[in-house]
């Protein structure tokens, strides 16, 4: 990559108050500075180091930063855990010792160092930015919080070269050296999701752990988890064991393969609640309801509007099944308001996250104009008609919600019939829905299926990149309402982790780099290029990427070359 750059010449880089002219890369002195010529390169043609997301305020210095068996992490007493975190994301790719050393004085940094520490004078930089400083000597990340201190480890694990991301037996042959620059960043959005479908197909905890670190890398932080629907209830309630007993598995006679079908035991997922919560990123989990529960309903006929029975099938099988089944659960039973608040009431205690997901989506309602238990409530509600009627359900899970402590967020179809007075908004049906509820003061999180479904056919990255999840109908106002962005992976199709990974890299990258860089810092080539940067760290994480030919021409992932996509 380096030695392409021969030739550049007489680009001019201007940082705050210093000019660097005339960059000429040549054979030899590419051999001989590597890091330091590509990143000052980098910031002649592109305006950015090869970081995604791009940070806000970069300024590039003279030298770099080389670790050595010398190198020890210096903490304080909150980043001694990022600190460690660290020692283990490098020490494994390095071979060196880096010791973790906790020092409670806020004296400078220490030759031969990495400095972590918590400032809050930089309270300015809000909750998850963060202030970098490479010197020669010592590095200094420091921020108003640990999750700004462990974004700025981030940035600076992307300005070693990729080899960093590989595990295994340590590169002894890498130079290891970080660009000396000054970098001040922080979030454009505090929701940077990705959602991943458990229910379709279960996904395991070492898969999602995989998601997680691949989320940290590039500062996505929220891990929204879909752990019902028709396919399957995939976290353990234990007022109903049932759910995952008979509910967690596909109907025998389909004969899905075991790997595909599976639960959460509450231990197992406050085990990856804690690992996420390490890696700075939030599970948000999803209860769907009152549609999509044909999983529930199996285990509980007696909450549907026909009393069943009913069985569990794969998604595939659905011209076969679904066209027998158009239940949802009961509006009109009391008995299914208990089930909920019993369920919530559990997912509450589990969660540590403010918001809890409850579908609201794609309710089928013609049983409910057969249900004579849901026209009874109509009628005693005084409600015009089924719309009304998803909306006193959905106004009531509300309620319920809001009692343990939490904020209810559903799919856009909960404004259907009038908006609960609370609730958050995730617009997927386009931009609509999100448009309609952040004028009504509602906060929204936008994932528009055109641009943010990661299981629709491999649009190229592009796509993502020119997507701003602020839509330009809002007024500055109404756009504070936008709390973020996510993508959202179903899994009825691509049920491997070798087939999802083509589906969801890089677009991964155009997610992270819309959510936290600035709208106005958009340049397609330099993102390009950046990306191109980012396919050998994501072969290091062995992760087999898409061949986007937006992106690249006549690069190959050596992971996407050596699996075949299932």
């Amino acid at each position: 990559m380096v030695g392409r750059l021969t030739g550049v010449a007489e680009h001019r880089i201007r940082s705050g108050r210093r000019i660097v002219k005339g960059i000429y890369v040549d054979r030899i002195a590419a051999r001989a500075f590597p890091i330091v010529l590509l990143f000052v390169a980098q910031i002649a043609l592109g305006g950015a180091p090869s970081v995604i997301p791009r940070p806000k305020n970069v300024e590039p210095g003279e030298g770099a930063f080389r670790l050595s068996p010398r190198t020890k992490i210096v903490t304080d007493e909150e980043t001694t855990a990022v600190g460690r975190y660290l020692r283990e994301l490098l020490a494994s790719a390095t071979g060196l010792p880096l010791p973790v050393e906790r020092v409670d004085d806020r004296q400078t940094a220490r030759r031969d160092s990495i400095c972590l520490r918590i400032e809050p004078s930089r309270k300015g930089l809000g909750d998850e930015g963060y202030s970098l400083v490479v010197g020669t000597d010592a590095i200094t990340v420091c921020a108003p919080t640990e999750a700004g201190v462990f974004h700025g480890i981030q940035t600076l694990r992307q300005l070693l070269p990729a080899a960093v991301e590989k595990r295994g037996m340590p590169d002894e042959k890498t130079l290891w050296e970080i660009p000396c620059c000054t970098i001040d960043d922080s979030p454009r959005f505090a929701w940077r999701g990705m959602m991943i479908d458990c229910s379709r197909t279960f996904w395991s905890i070492e898969r999602l752990e995989r998601l997680i670190r691949l989320m940290a890398l590039y500062k996505l932080n929220r891990l929204h988890l879909h752990l019902t629907d028709d396919q399957g209830w995939r976290l353990e309630i234990k007022k109903y064991p049932r759910l995952t007993e008979v509910g967690s598995k596909f109907a025998a006679r389909f004969n899905e393969p075991a790997e595909f079908q599976g639960f959460y035991s509450q231990a197992e997922m406050k085990a990856l609640i804690e690992y996420a919560r390490r890696h700075h990123v939030t599970i948000v989990p999803e209860i769907d309801m009152p549609g999509h529960s044909l999983a529930l309903l199996t285990c509980y006929p007696e909450l549907s509007n026909t009393g069943g029975p009913f069985e569990i099938p794969p998604h595939h099988a659905k011209a076969e099944v679904y066209p027998k089944i158009h239940d949802s659960c009961c509006a009109g039973n009391e008995r299914t308001f208990e089930f909920f608040e019993e369920v919530l009431s559990e997912v509450a205690e589990l969660f540590p996250c403010e918001f809890i997901h409850i579908g609201g989506d794609e309710v089928n309602k013609s049983r409910w104009r057969e249900c004579a238990m849901c026209q009874d409530r109509i009628k005693e509600e005084g409600l015009k008609n089924e719309d009304e009627l998803q909306s006193y359900f959905i106004k009531r899970i509300e309620k319920i919600i809001n009692s343990k402590g939490k904020r209810m967020i559903g799919w856009d179809e909960i404004l259907e019939g009038g908006l609960a007075p609370n609730a958050t908004v995730m617009s997927w049906r386009g931009t609509r829905g999100g448009i309609k509820a952040a004028k009504a003061g509602h906060d929204v999180v936008m994932t528009p299926r055109a641009q943010c479904y990661f299981n629709y056919r491999n649009s190229d990255t592009m796509t993502l990149y020119d997507y701003d999840p602020v839509p330009k109908e809002l007024s500055s106002e109404q756009a504070n309402r936008i709390l973020g962005a996510q993508a959202c992976l179903w899994t009825q199709t691509y049920r491997t982790e070798a087939a999802t990974d083509p589906q969801v890299f890089p677009r991964f990258l155009s997610l992270a780099e819309i959510t936290w860089a600035a709208r106005e810092s958009r340049d397609q080539d330099a993102y390009r290029r950046r990306v191109r940067e980012h396919l050998e760290r994501l072969d290091n994480s062995g992760v087999a990427w898409f061949r986007d030919a937006s992106l690249v021409n006549d690069v190959d992932s050596p992971a996407a070359c050596a699996t075949k996509v299932q």
